[in-house]
């Protein structure tokens, strides 16, 4: 069992808790719907049960996670409606944001960028399981280059809840993001060409939402918690 010290690092161990839950998520090593024991999570941290309960409520604001009375934590379930929402306010907001990188991203945010790029591709190509994290990054890069906490602090809970979004209704054939386009924004906001760095991004998100399948023959397909229709028990 690891000791609060050994976890705690130079970081509050709350914060480590959080990043390894989300980092669960992200990788889908957690799916919606799926309990989280407190008592547990305590055990294997080291910590006393308050300070898990303090981090799963901070994911509950953040809409990752929802509490069930006497049944305790779960890691949420999106709805159609939810997905849509979400994915409506993620595009809005993340347009503002590449338009504030063009404009404040300096020759130091650009060769992160770029260094992201390779580890991105090389992670594509070798198809390791972190593909799908290292994509996200992208965008949480961009955010935190817009040098806006307030954008920052949304995208991230917003980026969170869309990786629960993929994990319920995302297409067999579908990817989290796509390499090549993350490119070409780079190169766009090297080029301090807003206007097109937030048309390629636009460009992404319409591919985005198209490797979610938000049908109704979707949702019957993979929401276990709904009712069966009897239409299909019948045939």
């Amino acid at each position: 069992m690891a000791s609060e010290k050994q976890v705690r690092g130079k970081h509050p161990t709350e914060d480590v808790m959080y990043d390894r839950l989300v980092g669960a998520i992200v990788d889908k090593h957690l799916r919606p719907g799926e309990h989280l024991n407190e008592a547990k999570l305590a055990e294997v941290h080291g910590v006393p049960r308050s300070r898990v309960r303090r981090v799963l409520e901070r994911l509950r604001d953040e809409s990752v996670v929802t509490f069930e009375l006497n049944r305790g934590a779960f890691v949420s379930r999106p709805t159609v409606e939810e997905a849509r929402h979400v994915y409506e306010a993620r595009r809005e907001i993340e347009l503002v944001v590449v338009r504030l990188v063009c404009e404040r991203a300096t020759a130091k945010d650009i060769a992160v960028l770029r260094r992201h790029l390779e580890r991105e591709e090389k992670a594509y190509r070798d198809r390791k399981p972190s593909v799908n994290r290292i994509s996200g990054d992208f965008h949480s890069l961009l955010a935190r280059m817009a040098r806006n906490p307030v954008f920052e602090k949304l995208l991230a809970s917003l980026i969170h809840r869309w990786v629960l979004i993929q994990s319920v209704y995302e297409r067999t054939t579908g990817a989290l993001c796509f390499t090549d386009e993350h490119v070409r924004i780079v190169e766009h906001i090297a080029a301090r060409n807003a206007e097109a760095a937030v048309s390629e991004l636009a460009h992404h998100f319409d591919h985005i939402i198209a490797s979610i399948d938000l049908t109704r023959d979707r949702r019957s397909e993979v929401d276990i918690y709904e009712a069966p229709d009897p239409t299909r028990l019948a045939s």
